[in-house]
């Protein structure tokens, strides 16, 4: 019975063995590049200072060249003699006011202002570096859901509290503009530049005087710990600028990382 039992098991087992292989196979070649290129000085001298002063170093452009977004983290070796704040600059400008589409157009004779802000520091800030108006103030425009039924608050941009954009601000995530052609930042803060009157005593603004306000040209990002966005197709010009504290003296050499 156990040899009549040992050679039924061999027969079953040679088909197996036989349909063991493959069809056919190939083979692909491809070279893989980064997408993130640094442009500018990137080995920088700069003057001397005195402790307390600020220096201003030289702008770097960071870019990525790819479809998709690349996530970065801005560092240094800075220590605790030194402060390093980052910053970056945006565009506003006059837009075509219409209520009824997502888009507002930029006419061809737009008035612009440009303004400086900080993209890594110890907090948010930003001013007016040309073509500043009298009676304007900078906000952050945080929008709500159905944004035009139910406009959001004017944020002064001294007012603001920790890093940009807010996580409720439904420019994080619920609209895209990207998908609407309007920018290469597909989410992000707005920054606005209006007459400090067209604010009224609940932080809400008066529509009505739209036409006068100055609209951001791109969503931006503010972040603390130098944690940002780049997305897809889009560039970021960056300027670092150092304080040493009080204390502080002697030579430093201070090296950025962008990760």
């Amino acid at each position: 019975m156990n040899r009549k039992l040992l050679t039924i098991l061999l027969v079953l087992a040679i088909p197996t063995i036989l349909a063991i292989g493959y069809y056919t196979m190939f083979s692909v070649t491809f070279t893989v590049n980064n997408p993130i290129t640094i442009g500018g000085e990137l080995s920088q001298e700069l003057e001397d200072v005195y402790a307390g002063d600020t220096i201003i170093g030289e702008e770097i452009t960071v870019s990525n060249d790819a479809e998709t977004l690349r996530e970065l983290s801005i560092t240094d070796d800075s220590g605790e003699d030194v402060e390093v704040t980052y910053k970056s600059d945006l565009t506003l400008t006059e837009k075509t006011v219409d209520f009824n589409s997502d888009v507002w157009e930029i006419p061809n004779d737009a008035e612009e202002v440009e303004i400086e802000y900080v993209l890594v520091g110890d907090s948010f800030e930003a001013e007016v570096t040309n073509n500043a108006k009298d009676g304007y103030v900078l906000i952050y425009y945080k929008d709500n859901s159905d944004r035009f039924n139910s406009p959001a608050k004017a944020i002064l941009v001294e007012d603001i509290e920790g890093n940009l954009p807010y996580a409720d601000d439904k420019n994080v995530d619920e609209y895209n503009y990207c998908e609407t052609g309007e920018y290469v930042t597909c989410y992000g803060s707005k920054i606005w530049y209006v007459p400090s009157d067209a604010i009224n005593e609940d932080d809400i603004l008066d529509w009505s005087r739209a036409n006068e306000f100055y609209y951001e040209t791109k969503l931006i990002q503010y972040n603390s710990d130098g944690h940002i966005v780049l997305f897809g197709q889009d560039s970021l010009a960056i300027t670092p600028e150092y304080t040493p504290n009080e204390y502080a003296s002697g030579d430093y050499t201070i090296e950025t990382t962008i990760a």
